[in-house]
């Protein structure tokens, strides 16, 4: 049987690469509750970074199963997302480690008709688009769906700091709020996609 593989996705500024704990946590607990006992002992500080990559912001892509597959670094710009389409998921949609599989979010994602992205609703909740985190804002607090497909570094961290409440949403609780940011690891809130929640289409 073939072992799964998984991605493991994080921004580098001026050749820092950023959160690094949280991700490195990430990659050994995969690793731990696919194998069971780790086969390796995952650590940043160990890639080396080629001097073309040490400017600007980049992405750091990793793909890794029983052992490290690959390493990229690309420059990094965001996707332009201006509007969003709701999207049911089967119930049983799986996402919760990161997968380099992708191929049940990329057909979700090939519903979104004339919006720049999807908004993944699973039995009747929000989750996630299909590359990010989300929150929303009401003005007063930033709420992301207690339901995530993926539960997100970023989406870790900010709960961790309290700058950011879980809670079940509905697509009926959308008017309750202004807008919606997309987050991940190389989208923080304040520097995110942010679009108002009328942008937001069944």
């Amino acid at each position: 049987m073939t072992q799964p593989l998984f991605l493991e996705s994080l921004r580098m500024e001026e050749g820092t690469l950023l959160h690094t704990a949280w991700h490195e946590q990430r990659i050994n607990a995969t690793l731990r509750a696919v194998f069971g006992r780790p086969p390796y002992d995952f650590r940043f500080a160990d890639l080396p970074i080629a001097e073309e990559f040490r400017h600007g912001v980049v992405k750091c892509r990793v793909v890794y199963g029983q052992r490290i597959e690959k390493v990229e670094f690309t420059p990094y710009t965001p996707k332009v997302v201006r509007s969003l389409r709701l999207v049911e998921a089967p119930d049983d949609l799986d996402y919760h480690l990161k997968y380099a599989d992708r191929e049940a979010l990329d057909t979700l994602r090939e519903q979104h008709g004339t919006c720049d992205e999807i908004l993944i609703v699973r039995g009747g909740l929000l989750t996630d688009t299909s590359y990010s985190n989300i929150l929303f804002d009401d003005g007063k607090r930033l709420v992301t769906p207690s339901t995530p497909l993926l539960d997100g570094t970023c989406r870790q961290r900010l709960l961790r700091e309290k700058r950011i409440i879980a809670a079940p949403l509905t697509p009926d609780d959308l008017p309750r709020f202004r807008r919606a940011i997309l987050i991940n690891a190389l989208l923080a809130p304040e520097a995110g996609i942010s679009l108002p929640v009328g942008e937001i289409y069944p």
